[in-house]
């Protein structure tokens, strides 16, 4: 009898003494065990009242919970647990284990780093418990699980001799920064995981300055005595980007005493490789040298001016007959009030037909003083991270006119209408092809976002430009016709003209309608062919020696550039050997590729 009895009892001690290896864990007796009221003695001599003998698991705390823990303000600590199961005779796997803050004794910031661990093989479990800030509170924490009945352990929060971090900022960078961001963390977060673009949210402390050298004072204040601290700072471009930051680390808190450090913060570099979209927009007034520059400065003086045009012609041929001296003297006595009423009644008050060759002429003009064109911009960095390599890959012309589009105000009004997208394909099969390539160069970065890029070619037949959008843009949108000649017939209208002679007229002369229309189509096209000539003349090779400067701008914070702005062109246009005046222009560009 006495030995039955003895073998009973070896199972149930067998599985505490198993328990009873996990240092300090308070033991709850299991099925078979003592009767509900008895009481199980830890290896520490902590006591509790076993769960009832029906219980198909257990949470079995690894603390000693007949006193709370005890945490300083800043620390933190592991609540630990074992969940067992009757049922299996061992640890519970993959169990679900809530942990929840139920009371407190006072207002305090102590917190849960989770609300719920599952429990692994072992059948064990741990959440971090945070004490923050806020002495002289006491917490229970209640874990609960399916099928298990509630514990609660208490975590008390006391107070312990503090000190004061001072921090000065040193930042000798090219540029100003502003919002300076200075970030306290536990001293177990290290400058070696600093990452300026992913700074942790769960700080001890923050302070924000507008920029540096305000004298304001950034002073963290009562900390523990004795702990260590990490101190990050960050902050920006004047344009808003992520530009400087700075680490220091293992800073000690001394009691009753301020420690002031001094946090370097430095430069970073921007990485602008990538692909872009950018609109560039050039305007070429005055900048055409040579023949090519002759003609598209009288054609922009025609539209824009044509009593001057027409003033300047007459003079021209005026001076094949009488001195050049005696003309000018004779013109300037009234040439610029002349070439302003003659403007002003082709503008503005002469038939509907001539006014709308104007406007459709005028929008021509664009490609002169404001030619939009697009590409797409690949930039990848070279021998480091400040020189980069630059290739424009043309890919069209945007072109804008408003020739039969409503006026603001007016029905059917649209923003857009007038706006025409051409790829560089469009150019290819016309009368004169245009040759737009790539354009390669090299740029530097220099003060953190100025871009500034090199002096580079970029080969554009700006003459064959000029032909096209008169040939295939806006003789159509006049006549329909794709040449000047065949326009001008269609504007002059010869078949009408020899239909109205009578058949008297004809008789008389020997002719037929006929022969009148041919002899009409004839004087046109001899009056045509020398301007046609004249056109044909700026299909001369050409191309732009440019440099340029941008602002790169960072709007993720992630050090990546997402968009490039306040770009500006300077340049020159050289055509058949020869280098027109200076010219300018402005571009932007945004990122496409993640």
């Amino acid at each position: 009898m006495n030995l039955t009895n003895s073998i009973r009892w070896l199972i149930p001690a067998l599985a505490l003494l198993l328990l009873g290896s996990c240092g300090d864990e308070q033991i709850i007796a299991v099925g078979g065990g003592p009767t509900p009221d008895a009481q199980v003695t830890t290896s520490d001599g902590v006591t509790q009242t076993p769960a009832p003998v029906n219980a198909k698991r257990e949470i079995v705390l690894l603390h000693d919970s007949s006193k709370p823990l005890a945490l300083v303000v800043t620390d933190q600590v592991l609540i630990r647990a074992k969940v067992i199961d009757y049922e299996l005779g061992g640890p519970a796997n993959d169990v679900a284990v809530s942990y929840k803050v139920v009371d407190q004794t006072a207002e305090g910031d102590g917190s849960l780093a989770a609300s719920q661990a599952i429990s692994g093989g072992s059948g064990e479990v741990a959440v971090w418990f945070k004490a923050g800030l806020t002495p002289t509170v006491t917490y229970r924490v209640e874990l609960s699980a399916e099928n298990a009945s509630p514990v609660i352990i208490e975590v008390q929060v006391s107070d312990t001799p503090i000190g004061d971090l001072a921090v000065n900022l040193s930042y000798e960078g090219p540029i100003a920064v502003k919002n300076v961001q200075v970030r306290l963390f536990h001293g177990s977060y290290t400058c070696g995981q600093f990452n300026p673009i992913n700074v942790p949210e769960e700080v001890l402390g923050e302070k924000t300055l507008l920029g540096l050298g305000t004298n304001e004072e950034i002073l963290f204040s009562d900390l523990p005595d004795g702990e260590k601290y990490t101190i990050v700072a960050t902050a920006q471009s004047p344009s808003g980007s992520l530009a400087a930051a700075g680490c220091i680390d293992g800073v000690l808190v001394i009691a009753e005493e301020v420690n002031t450090v001094t946090l370097t913060m430095y430069l970073l570099t921007l990485n602008p490789a990538g692909t872009y979209d950018t609109v560039n927009v050039f305007d070429f007034t005055g900048a055409i040298p040579g023949q090519v520059g002759d003609v598209v400065d009288q054609i922009v003086l025609l539209f824009n001016d044509p009593g001057q045009f027409l003033l300047n012609q007459i003079k021209a041929l005026t001076k094949n007959f009488i001195p050049a001296w005696v003309v000018d003297t004779a013109f300037g006595l009234f040439e610029d009030e002349l070439a302003s009423i003659i403007s002003d009644w082709m503008l503005t008050k002469s038939p509907d037909w001539i006014q709308d060759i104007f406007i459709v002429g005028n929008d021509l003009t664009q490609v002169v003083d404001n030619l939009e064109m697009l590409a797409t911009l690949q930039l990848s960095k070279l021998s480091n991270d400040y020189y980069i390599q630059g290739v424009l890959l043309w890919d069209g012309i945007v072109l804008y006119w408003t020739y039969g589009c409503p006026g603001e105000g007016e029905d059917g009004y649209d923003p857009d209408c007038g706006k025409f997208t051409f790829s560089i394909e469009a150019f290819i099969n016309t009368e004169f092809p245009m040759d737009v390539v790539e354009g390669k160069f090299t740029g530097i970065i220099q003060d953190f976002d100025q871009f500034d890029i090199d002096n580079h070619v970029i080969k554009l037949n700006y003459g064959k430009l000029v032909i096209f959008v008169l040939n295939e843009l806006l003789l159509p949108a006049l006549s329909g016709e794709n040449n000047l000649t065949d326009a001008m017939i269609s504007f002059i209208n010869c078949s009408g003209i020899a239909s109205a002679f009578s058949n008297g007229v004809l008789d008389a002369i020997g002719a037929t309608e006929a022969n009148i229309e041919g002899f009409c189509e004839d004087a046109i096209t001899l009056i045509v062919t020398p301007v046609e000539i004249i056109l044909a003349n700026l299909a001369l090779d050409s191309q732009l020696r440019l440099q340029g400067h941008a602002t790169l701008i960072d709007e993720s914070q992630n050090l990546i550039v997402d968009h490039i702005i306040d770009g500006i062109y300077v340049g020159h246009v050289e055509v058949d050997g020869q280098e027109g005046p200076e010219f300018d222009g402005f571009w932007e560009a945004h990122r496409i590729d993640p």
